[in-house]
């Protein structure tokens, strides 16, 4: 389970490096970030969780893990956070 939540997070983190480089003329402001997260990641998620995920579920996981991260939920890196919140929903 280690190497998956693994190679998940940093399934997250090109996401974001491919998030920073699209909006780099706006500095990374991005308020509709979670769809295009959703757009990039939607088909990518699937051999990690075992199953096809919905985009708009996505953008509602998206949206409710980074304010959980950003209320101190966890102590972990986002990307670990995202990954194993992501997997065990899938479980």
């Amino acid at each position: 389970m280690e190497e998956k939540i693994d190679a998940l997070a940093q399934l997250f983190r090109e996401a974001a490096m491919a998030h920073h480089e699209a909006y780099s003329a706006t500095d990374g402001d991005d308020p509709a970030w979670p769809l295009w997260y959703a757009d990039y990641l939607s088909d990518k998620l699937t051999p990690y969780l075992g199953e096809t995920i919905d985009k708009d579920v996505l953008i509602d996981d998206l949206t409710r893990l980074d304010q959980e991260v950003k209320s101190g939920a966890s102590d972990d890196d986002w990307a670990v956070y995202y990954a194993q919140s992501l997997l065990n929903k899938a479980s």
